[in-house]
């Protein structure tokens, strides 16, 4: 039976044949002579190693030259590596460069989460395009006007009808019509004086009349040509209009004087209401009778009484915009002068 050899150094059980301490990795070949022998246990029939002197606190373990560490090889492998066993340090050197990344990529991140908690996101602004907004149709029963802010309320021209408007007025008037007339208005006199001029269709007992007039701007206002009598002008609104303002036209039967009554009044028809509305009375002295006559800017008369808290002569009940041609068409067909119609000046 062998003899239990232990390490001079750590007491550690050496296998025999090992030149190199499993444990420490002391070379035994290197050993003192007359080492020290191995004393039986009292009681145990064992042995025990010679003592040992402690290791030194906080010093570096002492390995045999040229390497760092030793692996204890098992007996059945033989004597490959011995005295070139692998360095632990070669494979865990990486291992703590790793970890140590790691702990700085996680200490970066939560240093940035710590900085940047608490704010919102930045807003992207959407991309703007260059296309033009398309403009819908105006519905009927809104008005077609412009803003009061960029009206001149006191201009006779302000109340003319736009181009391409088609309105429908319930009329009943004191000769015993009452029935649904429709206007349009159009541009079809090449005049420039020629503001625009309008068309009325009535239906009456399963017969349709029209009958066509033009107005025209003149430095001092509007005047109406009636198309049937294209030689005649007369006198419908005033330029620098106020209240109380007023102007006449003489006629072969007597005269005819309007009055401003009142200015920016707000018009409900009922389906809708008209801002900046102006009233006018109308007295023809000819026949003895006087109406109230309102016009909306932008959409020329629309509604007539026989006085502002009387009952309507005329009111209007819808309006819309329809094509240019044709408006023109409609103004045309019950307009046969229209060719004609100029502002000489000669006409009074």
């Amino acid at each position: 039976m062998s003899q239990v050899m232990y390490c001079p150094r750590c007491g550690g059980e050496l296998i025999p044949g090992d030149r190199f301490c499993g444990e420490c990795g002391f070379d035994t070949q290197q050993q003192v002579a007359n080492p020290e022998p191995v004393r039986p246990v009292a009681g145990t029939g064992g042995t025990i190693p010679p003592p040992v002197s402690p290791p030194v606190t906080n010093s570096e373990p002492v390995f045999p030259p040229n390497q760092q560490s030793v692996t204890r090889i098992d007996p059945a492998q033989g004597n490959r590596g011995l005295g070139a066993a692998p360095s632990r340090s070669g494979g865990t050197g990486p291992i703590i460069i790793v970890v140590g990344l790691i702990l700085v990529l996680l200490a970066g991140g939560g240093l940035f989460w710590w900085l940047s908690k608490g704010e919102e996101p930045p807003q992207v602004a959407a991309p703007q395009t260059n296309q033009p907004q398309q403009s819908s149709p105006t519905p009927a029963g809104q008005s077609t006007a412009q803003p009061s802010a960029q009206l001149d309320l006191t201009r006779a021209a302000t109340y003319l009808s736009e181009s391409g408007l088609k309105c429908s007025f319930f009329v009943n008037y004191p000769d015993g019509f009452s029935g649904t007339v429709e206007r349009v208005s159009a541009r079809v006199v090449p005049a420039e004086a020629v503001r625009v001029s309008e068309a009325e269709i009535i239906q009456d007992s399963g017969e349709v009349i029209g009958y066509g007039f033009h107005y025209i701007e003149r430095p001092d206002g509007i005047y109406l040509i009636y198309d049937s009598t294209p030689q005649e002008c007369s006198p419908v609104l005033k330029n620098n209009l106020t209240v109380g303002q007023s102007w006449n036209y003489a006629t072969e039967y007597g005269q005819i004087v309007w009055t401003v009554l009142d200015m920016g009044v707000n018009l409900d028809l009922g389906f809708t209401t008209l801002d900046n509305c102006l009233l006018l009375e109308e007295d023809n002295q000819a026949v003895g009778f006087k109406t109230i006559i309102y016009y909306a800017p932008g959409m020329g008369q629309v509604a007539e009484r026989t006085s502002q808290e009387g009952g309507d002569l005329s009111k209007l009940t819808a309006f819309s915009k329809i094509d240019a041609a044709q408006a023109a068409e409609t103004v045309k067909k019950w307009s046969p002068n229209y060719q004609s119609i100029q502002d000489d000046r000669t006409q009074s």
